[in-house]
């Protein structure tokens, strides 16, 4: 990979990147200094004027691929990994990245300009890494973005000292929002009807820090408007990485699983996640007759492993008695 990019007092300032892999990882150092920003429309292809005053990087696999060499901007990124240096993204930096899927970045990333995330319609997955406290800047981002966004909080090597409390990983689901203008034609008024419970997640931050109580409290709207995919999803994710989960909000998880097993145990086979049904099981959520249901839907969607294992769990939880007969 080749980068363009500037020195300041403070370090390195990327500008752009050119190379053939749409997953980019960028470096921590580059000619001895930290890279700490990255300049404004770095990876959008809309940027007005190219840059005379830059220097340039190369990587070491720079050479193997020269000839299919392009800029990586618009729809030729798909991830972006920010080094653990980095502390300022420019405005307008991922402007019409219509491929990006994931970026991950750590928590010294605290400066996120205006618009960075415009147009990124595909993009699903943040990835943090917390090397100095529960602060980040995913508040910022979500702001931006109106799509699910599946959030990774990962504790850094460097953080065991300031995340002491800190589980290795933590996973939260942010549901999607929107706005929808609907006209009342008889009072020729316009009103907004607002769509999804993402809004209302995006609230859950104090101080650059998830309110997790907050955000488990607020599972109720949720169940209100969003689908079984989202639900299941931002469920497990919570009973699985129970990080600062409290009784109520674990008591609401489990009883929506209770009450929707068939839907939440289909949903878990299409997607072969046994470790969410392992779940169920270590929790004593199943329910006999959504336990018949779910071997049935696995058997017929031809699921081997998972009807494996929800046979076995049949067995061990509901064992048929052996009738005894008296002569």
């Amino acid at each position: 990979m080749k980068i363009y990019y500037r020195v300041s007092d403070k370090g390195v300032e990327i500008v752009r990147c050119f190379g053939t892999d749409p997953v980019i990882v960028l470096p921590e150092m580059i000619e001895g200094k930290p890279v700490v920003r990255a300049a404004a429309y770095t990876f959008s292809a809309r940027k007005s004027k190219e840059e005379d005053d830059v220097c340039v990087f190369e990587t070491e696999d720079h050479g193997l691929f020269r000839e299919q060499e392009r800029l990586l901007a618009g729809e030729d990124v798909e991830r972006v990994d920010f080094p653990d240096t980095m502390e300022e993204i420019g405005n307008y930096i991922f402007y019409g990245c219509r491929n990006l899927r994931q970026i991950s970045f750590s928590d010294r990333l605290m400066g996120v300009g205006s618009g960075a995330f415009t147009g990124c319609r595909s993009l699903r997955r943040l990835e943090v890494r917390l090397t100095q406290g529960e602060r980040s800047c995913v508040k910022e981002i979500l702001g931006d973005l109106w799509q699910r966004i599946d959030v990774r909080f990962l504790r850094a090597d460097s953080g065991a000292e300031t995340l002491e409390n800190f589980p290795a990983e933590v996973r939260m689901v942010f549901p999607e929002h929107y706005e929808e203008a609907v006209e009342n034609t008889p009072a020729r008024i316009l009103f907004t009807q607002h769509h999804g419970s993402g809004n209302n997640y995006r609230q859950c931050f104090y101080n650059k820090e998830v309110d997790y109580r907050k955000y488990d409290e607020l599972f109720y709207v949720a169940r209100v408007h969003d689908q079984v995919d989202v639900l299941c999803d931002l469920v497990f994710s919570r009973l699985m990485y129970p990080y600062r989960l409290e009784k109520d909000g674990e008591t609401a998880y489990e009883d929506y699983v209770r009450d929707s097993e068939k839907e939440v145990a289909e949903y878990l086979t299409d997607r072969e996640d046994l470790e969410a049904l392992r779940q169920i099981s270590a929790r004593g959520m199943w329910q006999e007759k959504d336990l018949d249901q779910a071997a049935d839907y696995a058997a017929r969607t031809k699921k081997s492993e998972i009807l494996a294992f929800l046979m076995e769990e049949k067995h061990r939880l509901f064992p048929v008695r052996k009738k005894k007969f008296e002569l």
